[in-house]
């Protein structure tokens, strides 16, 4: 009884000691509770009203404010209600009013979709804009702030300082370079005596510079872009070395000196491979430079599109479902271009796809680079072949399908080159006892045909004729009316190797020993016919074929629209005053017909009224060329030809070759490799583009990219510091609590 009592008190002193805690919890948060309610009664007598600020009109220009809604409102975007706000979907508080009076509100609203579109259209709609037809996608365009003003934030020794380290990070960009090689360029300039300071030395804000770089040159190729009346898109797809699908995209337009350039828009990784996948991969990339997919349209402000090139994959070339079919759905004006470079590569293989000793030849180049390129012991072995005879050793390549013209032309001349060091070697290994003999004997023997060696000697003439085509085909200054009569020219060339050989078939024929079977030292095997030249039908019959091909593949220039181009050609005007009179009248009505949406019925008129002026003035620009004189009439735009002038601007506009595409691959090959997969899209898009459009590294003015950075965000020039009164202070009232 004693231990139940004691137990019972003791837990009822528990008891207590609990209801006391409680209360003392209770109690402090009622204070607690008290203070946070008188302090937030405080706030409320006490805080600013927020209110609107006239001078944020000199920041953002298209901002004004209604007195009686006291509610902001967006000029471009009141201006053209129906692209601020499509179909009535969406939410544009600077459309119907915006009481937020903060700073947020007019940049987010800045960078919006709907706005970016609205001030496309305000720029060339309203003729009160001081600023002419150039779009915006900042308010540094629209109203462009000084980089005088941007720089007054700095003294002079900060400026040198951040122009080092600018001209330090555009030479990562520019040659490709690890943003950790930020740092080490960084430690070599200040032991050269370079002051570079201690804020921002590090990769992170080599990044953000080399962001800003690229942004003040997207910034001035906007402005280019959309004095430009047409523009031509580029695209090609590669996978990189992460196994992502990359499509590159880019731009043909013609730049205010008149001369026609091609640039690197952006690289876009696709969600899907399929056409409607590339097709926004496309658009996203347009969207970069200020092209969007209503303001490609002849009746939307900004450049039209007026040509489309691509590869001949399917995808991309389907008149239904492909690239091209829907962006001719949208565009019944574009005209859709495969690439020339592209079908030059497909006509070639297709003429001699079907001739079998073409075939074994190829195998057996590709053979022999395979047997040399993995065994270090036979390409030592070759190597001392070829010091014993005193030969120099040319390296043979692989065969690839992407690049076949080139990469087959240039092994069938180391093949020619190392043919009697082979030849030695392979003698000598097919007498082994190992497991290659056999594949030594085989290549050997191949080597030894007569009628193969003849192949080789007659293939290469003539890759050497088309290799000369496809070098001209890669040039950037390569006009539509110039494609055929360089076909032409190579057509020409083929049929003359019928009747005349040509150097390589020369050399074969003088070396070419029919009766003691021997070709320059080397004993043949097999049959060894004697050539007669001209009578040859492997000859006759190759050159034809590739003719053929080319004449099949190259069909379309024959054709309209492409067709109807050639009347800009006056190097084929007829030097008689009365044909000339008459001529290219059909082709030049041809033209306005197919693109009757880019012209009203007084311009079609006056077309037709200018064509004589035209034809007067451009036969005094004969001596210059065709490029220069068409870039020299665009420039300079007569008054009596200037609606004319429009067909040959869309006629420099049309682009027929995606080489630009592939050196852009050429290069992302060099910028993301094994060691920097993991670049990410953004950074591989800015290092990219300053790679292949930036200016030499001795050209590079750091001036706009470091007021495009200065502009950007709040920038601690000085670094993050406190001052030591405050510190001590702060020690001071620790101590004292």
């Amino acid at each position: 009884m004693e231990k139940y009592i004691t137990i019972t008190k003791r837990k009822r002193a528990i008891d207590d000691n609990n209801n006391e805690s409680s209360d003392a919890q209770r109690n402090e948060t009622a204070e607690v509770a008290e203070t946070v309610s008188k302090k937030n009664m405080k706030y409320d007598k006490t805080k600013r009203t927020r209110q609107y600020l006239p001078q944020w009109e000199n920041t953002w220009p298209w901002l004004y404010f209604d007195q009686e809604k006291c509610v902001m409102y967006c000029k471009h975007c009141k201006k053209f209600p129906d692209i601020a706000q499509p179909n009535g979907h969406g939410k544009n508080n600077f459309l119907e009013g915006c009481s937020h009076f903060r700073v947020e509100s007019m940049k987010s609203h800045e960078k919006s979709e709907q706005h970016l579109n609205c001030t496309v259209y305000y720029i060339r709609h309203c003729s009160e804009n001081p600023h002419g037809n150039v779009p915006s996608c900042s308010t540094e365009i629209i109203g462009p702030r000084p980089i005088v003003n941007s720089l007054l934030k700095l003294n002079d020794k900060q400026q040198e300082k951040l122009k080092n380290l600018f001209t330090i990070a555009y030479k990562i960009a520019k040659h490709g370079k690890p943003f950790t090689d930020f740092e080490l360029d960084c430690v070599l300039a200040t032991k050269l005596g370079v002051d570079l300071g201690e804020n921002y030395v590090n990769r992170f804000k080599c990044v953000d510079f080399i962001s800003s770089i690229y942004g003040a040159f997207k910034r001035e190729l906007i402005k280019d872009i959309f004095q430009s009346p047409y523009v031509s898109v580029l695209a090609d797809g590669s996978t990189d070395v992460s196994t992502k699908e990359q499509e590159n995209i880019c731009v043909r337009y013609i730049q205010p000196s008149g001369h026609p350039s091609t640039i690197l828009a952006s690289i876009e990784e696709l969600e899907h491979s399929h056409a409607d996948g590339v097709m926004k991969g496309i658009f996203d990339a347009l969207a970069t430079v200020g092209l969007t997919r209503e303001s490609l349209k002849p009746d939307h402000p900004g450049p039209t599109i007026v040509c489309c090139n691509f590869d001949g994959a399917n995808v991309m070339q389907g008149k239904k479902n492909g690239v091209s079919g829907k962006l001719l759905r949208e565009y019944p004006h574009l005209i859709p271009v495969w690439c020339i470079a592209h079908k030059l590569q497909l006509a070639i293989m297709d003429a001699i796809k079907n001739v079998q000793v073409v075939n074994t030849l190829e195998t057996t180049v590709k053979g022999i680079y395979k047997y040399y390129h993995c065994s270090p012991k036979r390409r030592r072995e070759i190597k001392a072949v070829a010091e014993i005879i005193d030969v120099d050793l040319a390296n043979i390549p692989d065969v690839k399908e992407v690049r076949w013209l080139a990469s087959q032309s240039r092994a069938l001349n180391a093949l020619k080159s190392n043919l009697k060091v082979i030849v030695m070697h392979m003698d000598e290994a097919a007498s082994r006892t190992d497991l290659y003999a056999g594949v030594a004997k085989n290549y050997l023997s191949n080597l030894k045909n007569a009628n193969m060696l003849k192949t080789m000697f007659l293939l290469l003439d003539i890759l050497c004729i088309l290799a000369e085509l496809s070098k001209f085909f890669q040039t950037e200054n390569l006009l539509v009316i110039e494609v055929m009569p360089e076909v032409e020219a190579t057509i020409l060339k083929l049929l003359a190797l019928k009747f005349h050989p040509g150097p390589n078939m020369s050399e074969f024929l003088e070396w070419y020993k029919p009766q003691e079977k021997v070709f320059r030292d080397i004993k043949l095997t097999g049959i060894c016919n004697p050539v007669d030249f001209s009578a040859d039908v492997t000859t006759s019959s190759m050159i034809s074929s590739v003719v053929d091909y080319l004449e099949k593949r190259f069909a379309v220039f024959n054709e309209s629209p492409l067709k109807d181009f050639t009347v800009l050609d006056f190097m084929k005007w007829p030097i008689n005053r009365e044909d000339l009179s008459t001529y290219g009248v059909e082709h030049i009505n041809s033209l306005i017909n197919h693109f009757e949406t880019l012209f009203s019925v007084e311009e079609k008129d006056k077309i037709l009224n200018e064509f004589p002026s035209f034809k007067t003035i451009m036969n005094s620009l004969k001596t210059l060329g065709l490029y220069e004189a068409y870039c020299h009439i665009v420039a300079n735009s007569p008054s009596r030809i200037e609606t004319i002038i429009k067909l040959v601007k869309i006629m420099l506009s049309i682009s027929v070759s995606t080489a630009q595409c592939e050196r852009v691959f050429s290069e992302m090959k060099v910028l993301k490799g094994r060691l920097r997969s993991k670049l990410t899209q953004s950074n591989l898009q800015a290092q990219l583009f300053i790679m292949i459009e930036g200016p030499s590294l001795q050209d590079f003015s750091p001036e706009k990219a470091l007021s495009h950075w200065l502009n950007g965000h709040k920038r601690h020039i000085g670094g993050h510091t406190m001052k030591a009164d405050s510190l001590l202070n702060e020690a001071a009232a620790k101590k004292t609590d």
